[in-house]
């Protein structure tokens, strides 16, 4: 978001939404606080808005880029990014020997919260429609 519609969206008392970064999931606060810091930029205090849509009492400071107007634009760009992130993992791998090194390199193991999902997907594709390789 940019300074201005923070600000707006401060004044309005509307909620925002950002992405929780323990949680990998969308989260629904209230700005009440907008701050500045020389290292880390601007940001906003947030406090999350417990409702049947975010179940969760707490606060945080969130940078303006990592804040959303609604919980669809934020949805929206993490598929943007999934699907970017993917097509680059495509190009990158071209044989087998790509592949191997790939997932060398990459969590695309199963490690619990470690594991690189979009990576791993996109490896399960990639082996599968290539080589008939399933990596279940």
């Amino acid at each position: 978001m940019e300074k201005e519609t923070v600000e707006k969206f401060k004044k309005e008392e509307r909620p925002v939404w950002f992405l929780g970064r323990r949680t990998a999931m969308p989260i629904k606060a209230k700005i009440v606080g907008i701050c500045e810091d020389g290292s880390a930029g601007e940001y906003a205090k947030l406090e999350y808005i417990c409702d049947d849509e975010c179940a969760v009492l707490k606060s945080e400071d969130v940078s303006f880029g990592r804040m959303y107007k609604s919980k669809d634009d934020l949805v929206a760009d993490l598929c943007k990014e999934a699907l970017k992130e993917t097509a680059e993992i495509k190009a990158a791998v071209q044989t087998k020997d790509d592949c191997i090194r790939f997932m060398f390199n990459h969590t695309v193991s199963y490690a619990g919260e470690y594991t690189d999902l979009i990576a791993r997907r996109a490896i399960q594709n990639i082996a599968m429609k290539r080589w008939g390789l399933n990596l279940e």
